[in-house]
């Protein structure tokens, strides 16, 4: 890739990721639904996620002095949207875990009795969110996003020939040999911890991000596989742990929330085994 390609890519992934972020924002403090069921509130969210991405994948392309403070602003933006997604998800997983066994069915009264508790802490924390958008921080970061619209500040090796290989290296090496905090995707096992599991789904993301604004889609394919995988295992193990501490703080509904728990419990070992027969096909894929 010439340097004058290096420069464009590197624009193109920043604006990119940045019109994912300000095109939803409106449609967030509107609370106004997605076609095919997303939330502006995810859009948003995500758009965060590959912008932090994109400057950790480009830094050596990048002013610091701009993307540096910038990542530390857009990890703050994507907290505050956190609260009230997980809300989202975990609301949705309730009645798709408890329609999971409908051989044994559970009280329908109590999982609205819980679906009520969700709606009132997706409420809770979406009035967070809305609080978050009309400070002064927000408005400085959004003034921040929109310039980078028309100008992203590159460094000098922006237009030094570079490969789009080369940018994805780093989190490529984090996966296949791991990093700190988490284990490399081969070494992990069925027994191993689920913080393990977590640190392994957090490389498969940053490597797929990378690949993306890299351009290199064929990785960036298979890394999505492993990612989403990796995503339902992480996605039970939440859940399981939420229906637990409902069923101690509201012991009308223990009986019910014990049950979920179990059968997110049991949807967690199901991903562990598929992605132990998957893992060495996958991570071959990408290796090439």
């Amino acid at each position: 890739m010439a340097g004058e390609a290096a420069a464009g890519l590197v624009t193109a992934a920043v604006r990119r990721s940045v019109a994912q972020i300000l095109t939803h924002e409106p449609l967030v403090r509107l609370d106004a639904p997605l076609p095919g069921g997303d939330s502006p509130v995810h859009r948003m969210r995500v758009g965060c996620r590959r912008l932090r991405s994109d400057l950790r994948t480009f830094a050596p392309l990048l002013d610091q002095r701009w993307s540096s403070p910038l990542r530390a602003e857009l990890r703050w933006l994507a907290g505050l949207l956190g609260g009230a997604r997980d809300a989202e998800v975990q609301r949705a997983r309730l009645w798709s875990t408890a329609a999971a066994d409908p051989a044994h069915p559970l009280d329908p009264a109590d999982v609205a009795a819980l679906d009520r508790l969700l709606a009132a802490r997706r409420a809770a924390a979406y009035d967070e969110v809305l609080a978050g958008l009309d400070t002064a921080r927000y408005a400085a970061l959004a003034e921040r996003l929109a310039a980078a619209s028309a100008h992203v500040p590159l460094s000098d090796a922006a237009f030094v020939p570079v490969s789009p290989a080369k940018s994805v290296r780093r989190p490529l090496r984090h996966l296949r040999r791991g990093r700190h905090g988490a284990p490399a995707a081969r070494d992990l096992t069925a027994s191993s911890p689920d913080v393990d599991w977590h640190g392994v789904r957090i490389s498969a993301k940053r490597a797929r991000y990378a690949a993306e604004a890299a351009g290199l889609r064929r990785r960036a394919r298979v890394l999505a596989e492993l990612q989403d995988l990796l995503g339902e295992h992480q996605d039970a193990v939440v859940a399981a742990a939420l229906w637990q501490r409902l069923g101690r703080e509201h012991g009308a509904l223990a009986v019910a929330c014990g049950r979920l728990a179990e059968r997110e419990f049991a949807a967690a070992r199901a991903v562990r085994t598929r992605y132990l027969r998957k893992e060495g096909t996958l991570l071959i894929a990408f290796r090439r």
